[in-house]
């Protein structure tokens, strides 16, 4: 019989149903069903050249693995969620989805992302119940500065068995693993950056420091400081009440009106911002002043969000998306797939890293 008589004969025998099940994989591959099975979930051993015929006839059939019924004879269903919270001007938050996205597929799994905005965070409690339905084997928070929406992940954890991962902004939840972000380090290192290239009368402007990572991005700078002019930093650290453009313009230009009082040797010749989006409204304040970056004054931002599209762009602190959202998956995946129980400890730090860009002058020689 040829090859073609062989399909046309595969194909009559099945043409009454569209379904498309293990033996039928299983006899177009001339292999057995239990090594369909073990190809497709990935477990037991499976000669190189059968595990290519079998994944040829998937192809060639549009085989899809059926989860509900994976999920149905206890094993995992390999999806993950995504929840995060959607900021239209600080894109940090999507980038680590991308990168959570492309992560988990490579791994094997597949993520449900879901977005939390003002309009729809008020429906959390609807949005897990719809994630938990589809059976989701883990999950990864990122919420941001959100505080009721923490709260809201802390009541949702102590019901749930599910494996679960938290970027950045934890809240102290019990029995989550963590992925934070050394923010100390990283204003430290960009402190000590401004130092390097001259710069001695260095402020600071930033949220208030009523969360945990506020505050850390306020005592990296003061830790430098103390190194460089621990009284000058007493006198010129600003803060405002959000991580807004808006805040950031109206903010800076009050602490514009208060520099101009000062003597020219007492006034700051830098500033560390502690996020781009702050920055972008100190630009638009300092040009409105008529000044210019980096001649007049030079900054450093925190997050490199947005950084390289203002102009001149902005030397900043980056968060490493890609190795946030690899260490979260990794930590995530290797939870679901591990054989033992126990409870969640992990905690993963990751240091921002420096970006020179043009917004800083170099004073050195001066």
């Amino acid at each position: 019989m040829t090859e073609y008589e062989k399909i046309s004969q595969f194909n009559m025998k099945n043409k009454s149903s569209n379904k498309v099940t293990l033996k039928m994989i299983a006899e177009k591959a001339g292999v057995s069903v239990s090594c369909v099975t073990r190809c497709i979930n990935d477990s037991g051993y499976v000669a190189e050249k059968k595990k290519k015929a079998v994944q040829a006839v998937m192809e060639e059939l549009k085989y899809v693995p059926n989860r509900h019924a994976r999920m149905l004879r206890g094993e995992r269903s390999k999806l993950l969620a995504y929840i995060y919270l959607a900021v239209d001007e600080n894109i940090f938050f999507t980038k680590i989805a991308t990168r959570i996205e492309s992560i988990s597929f490579r791994k094997g799994y597949t993520i449900l992302s879901f977005a939390l905005t003002n309009t729809n965070s008020i429906a959390f409690k609807e949005v897990m119940e719809s994630l938990m339905s589809y059976g989701v084997d883990g999950l990864i928070f990122n919420t941001g500065s959100n505080q009721s929406i923490i709260e809201k992940v802390r009541e949702v954890v102590r019901t749930i068995s599910v494996p679960t991962v938290m970027i950045e902004r934890c809240g102290d939840i019990y029995n989550v693993e963590k992925v934070l972000i050394d923010n100390t380090e990283g204003s430290y290192i960009a402190v000590s950056k401004l130092a390097a290239m001259g710069h001695r009368r260095i402020g600071f402007f930033g949220v208030n420091p009523e969360s945990k990572v506020e505050q850390e991005r306020y005592d990296g700078y003061l830790q430098a400081m103390e190194e460089v002019d621990p009284e000058y930093a007493k006198g010129h650290s600003f803060f405002t009440t959000a991580y807004t453009v808006e805040n950031g313009c109206y903010r800076f230009r009050e602490i514009l009106g208060i520099l101009e009082k000062e003597e020219e040797s007492v006034k700051p010749t830098a500033f560390l911002i502690a996020s781009d989006i702050l920055a972008a409204g100190a630009y638009r304040a300092i040009s409105e002043r008529g000044l210019k970056i980096p001649d007049d004054i030079s900054l450093v931002g925190y997050d490199d969000t947005i950084a390289e599209f203002l102009s001149p762009p902005l030397a900043t602190m980056q968060l490493p998306a890609e190795e946030i959202a690899e260490a979260a998956t990794d930590i995530l995946i290797d939870r679901i797939e591990s054989s033992t129980e126990h409870d969640a400890h992990r905690t993963v730090k990751i240091g921002p890293v420096f970006i020179p860009r043009r917004s800083v002058k170099d004073l050195r020689g001066q």
